[in-house]
């Protein structure tokens, strides 16, 4: 009877231990490569929400429209103080024709401009920092699936190395391999666990990177659902965008603009009789005239640049196709001789992990499609 019992009770340990064995040790979930831990706080975040949430948490944006309701407030005081110096040259009895009259509501009208040309420019930065914002979410949100992918990569290739490991082991053990054999698949499995560890860090560093650029709570897990696709570049005659985007009134030339504008302004305010100073007023407008036809031409040659690449990844992506279709024919070839025992089992592991990385690569060469279309249509941001 006790020798029953101790059968009885060893069995029901074998049966513990092996439903432990086939529980899995913590859940996934996989998204086109894209590996998240299971947990109650996990959130299906797209790049449309991401970027909202960068945008009400940025200090930029926030300084930014403050900005406007200051320069709003300085606008209004300049105008005011117009309305007073005419007031009081109007008022009746006084002489209207003095010098200091004269001068007074030509430095309000001075004030006034300047003015007026800051709240411009405060209002006009509002969709530039906005645009910054969004680029800078989209390339924080793909960074994070890229993260992701090369972990899920160096977690695959750790696996096929374990398993060599396991093998090379058994096979010196017989005496079929040497012992140096041996020690290379050992030493090739802890260089994949490094890999992997490093991996697994940066893929951390990118989500919390995310997260704080969002301003959410650390350690909260994201299933980020909007994995870009590679699709064929639109159509675009790039000589007329380029002079659409070197026209006056261009976002990506305000700031030279504006420059010109102010010199303009300051020389044509300018009442003294110094011919010197006079001079020097004009060639701040020349200069200033000069930096705005460079900036033109260098922005011209950016968008070429910019435009000649997207092009190319046109070729990159049908030899990415061929790539990927060859691997997915030795997939399907490898899982036939599997099948008739011509292979082990490890050739099909190897060639499934081949399929995989060039889908990964797909949508590498999808996120650099995505970014440089979104700087070629804002070269702002170049």
């Amino acid at each position: 009877m006790k020798g029953s019992g101790r059968l009885a009770l060893a069995a029901a340990a074998a049966a513990f231990v092996a439903l432990t064995m086939l529980q899995p040790a913590r859940a996934e979930t996989v998204v086109q490569g894209y590996i998240v831990e299971s947990s109650t706080t996990q959130v299906k975040l797209t790049l449309e929400q991401a970027t909202k949430w960068a945008q009400e948490n940025s200090l930029l944006l926030k300084t930014a429209n403050q900005t406007v309701e200051r320069n709003a407030i300085m606008l209004q005081s300049a105008a005011d103080e117009i309305k007073q110096v005419t007031r009081r040259d109007n008022h009746e009895g006084e002489d209207t024709d003095g010098p200091d009259d004269a001068e007074a509501l030509r430095a309000a009208y001075k004030r006034y401009a300047a003015a007026a040309s800051m709240y411009e420019d405060a209002q006009k930065q509002i969709p530039l920092v906005m645009d910054q914002l969004e680029l800078q979410t989209m390339k924080a949100y793909y960074e994070a699936i890229t993260a992701a992918n090369n972990e899920a990569t160096d977690k695959e290739t750790l696996d096929v190395a374990l398993q060599e490991e396991n093998i090379a082991i058994a096979k010196a053990a017989r005496g079929k391999i040497s012992e140096n054999d041996k020690a290379k698949a050992v030493q090739a499995k802890k260089e994949a666990e490094k890999k992997l560890a490093e991996s697994k860090a940066a893929s951390q560093k990118a989500k919390d990177a995310l997260s704080k650029l969002m301003g959410r709570k650390q350690g909260t897990t994201y299933e980020l659902v909007d994995i870009p696709t590679y699709s064929k570049p639109k159509a675009l005659d790039i000589d007329l965008h380029i002079q659409e985007m070197t026209s006056s009134g261009s976002p990506a030339l305000y700031k030279q603009e504006n420059t010109v504008k102010q010199a303009m302004a300051e020389a044509s305010y300018y009442n003294g009789t110094a011919v010197g100073e006079y001079r020097l007023k004009a060639l701040d407008v020349e200069a200033a005239k000069m930096e705005l036809s460079q900036a033109k031409e260098q922005l011209a040659e950016s968008l070429k640049t910019a435009y000649l690449s997207i092009q190319q990844y046109q070729s990159q992506y049908e030899e990415l196709l061929r790539n990927l279709q060859n691997a997915r024919d030795e997939l399907s070839l490898a899982e036939n001789k599997w099948k008739r025992g011509l292979i082990p089992g490890m050739e099909i592991k190897t060639n499934e992990i081949k399929v995989k990385q060039w889908e990964r690569k797909a949508t590498e060469l999808a996120i650099q499609q995505k970014q440089a279309e979104f700087t070629l249509y804002k070269p702002w941001l170049l």
